[in-house]
């Protein structure tokens, strides 16, 4: 059993609709924004688009650790040599 392998045009095609298909997604949240009233621990939890805010600044913590453990953990090519 073989499996199909995709063409570059259909992998355009397919990133595209994902594409849309994630605008879809936002689109609805924010307006859920609009009609949902969270009820929060924090006051801060209350405001305008904090779970989208907190998850971005977050994002931007895990990456910027990433690349000091890669300052410190990181070994040179020919270490094992």
């Amino acid at each position: 059993m073989t499996t199909p392998s995709l063409k570059p045009s259909d992998l355009q095609r397919l990133g595209a609709t994902f594409f849309k298909l994630l605008i879809v997604v936002a689109i609805v949240l924010l307006g859920l924004e609009f009609l949902i009233h969270r009820h929060g621990v924090v006051g801060a939890e209350e405001s305008f688009m904090f779970p989208a805010i907190f998850g971005f600044v977050a994002f931007l913590f895990i990456v910027q650790i990433g690349k000091w453990l890669r300052l410190i953990i990181m070994r040179k090519e020919d270490y094992y040599d």
